[in-house]
């Protein structure tokens, strides 16, 4: 009941708002965890420009439902209700989702349980609102870009998607994916790995050399395999997000937007400045 009362107090603050400007997209930014974020979700990372957005599913009775915990599932809001509707409302609305037209979302779905069955009903949505969703024809080697590409996380369908011969979605890959000879870069595009399983520095004092070494050592070898890497239960703090940027990490996962947002603007004019 809880989960129903929160969608519904959010989605009516929603409509409460008026927005005067689309938001300069910040082309590194992925939210985690977006539908924990009230205003509601989706809208919220939209806003601050936000152009990958983390969803967390489990398939419960033929629906997909959004949940970080698979507690009390009757009661969660329905995926297509939480991201499909309120996206066609807001394209509907503005006729982009941000200042720059072309710019697309990345919806990351973390599927929680049963792959499988999850990748049945997100090929159903999909085919739906096939109009919003890039889709990809691995027999003719094309792509037919929409406004979202859907990424899967979780437990990854992998062998569903690459049967099949119009794929909706692609896979949030792993760093054991690096040279694999079937989940290339064409099928794992991006790659996310552990923050803590990899490193201890938390951003404060040099981080170690060990772990710097180690860092340009992932993303480089990930950029040769032609994949953009994201850390997962990264810190959250100006040190690290710094860092990471200057390793050319590609995604940063990041919790609070409006503070990232807000670092990223002073770090890429200090970049600049520096740079001229």
């Amino acid at each position: 009941m809880f989960h129903r009362f929160l969608f519904f107090l959010c989605w009516s603050f929603f409509y409460s708002i008026s927005y005067s400007q689309l938001a300069v997209p910040l082309l590194n930014g992925h939210a985690h965890n977006d539908y924990e974020k009230c205003r509601p979700a989706l809208t919220k990372a939209l806003q601050e420009g936000f152009v990958s957005i983390e969803i967390d599913v489990f398939p419960y009775r033929n629906k997909l439902k959004v949940a970080h915990i698979g507690f009390l599932l009757g009661t969660a809001p329905h995926f297509e209700n939480m991201y499909f509707l309120p996206l066609q409302k807001w394209l509907k609305d503005y006729g982009k989702l941000f200042s720059e037209p072309e710019q697309r979302l990345i919806f990351m779905i973390d599927i929680k349980r049963d792959g499988a069955e999850a990748y049945v009903l997100l090929r159903q949505l999909c085919q739906k609102y096939k109009h919003l969703i890039t889709h990809y024809f691995p027999n003719k080697d094309s792509v037919s870009y929409g406004k979202v590409d859907i990424l899967l996380s979780g437990n990854k369908p992998y062998a569903q998607v690459l049967a099949d011969s119009v794929r909706y979605m692609l896979i949030d890959g792993g760093l054991s994916d690096i040279g694999h000879p079937q989940h290339s870069s064409v099928i794992a595009p991006r790659l996310s790995a552990a923050y803590h399983s990899l490193f201890n520095w938390r951003g404060i004092g040099h981080m170690p050399e060990l772990e710097n070494k180690k860092l340009k050592n992932i993303v480089e070898k990930a950029h040769k395999d032609g994949r953009k890497v994201r850390f997962w239960a990264m810190p959250n703090n100006a040190a690290v997000w710094r860092k990471m940027h200057d390793a050319g990490v590609d995604w940063m996962n990041v919790d609070d937007l409006k503070r990232y947002r807000k670092f990223y603007e002073g770090y890429r004019s200090a970049k600049k400045n520096y740079n001229y």
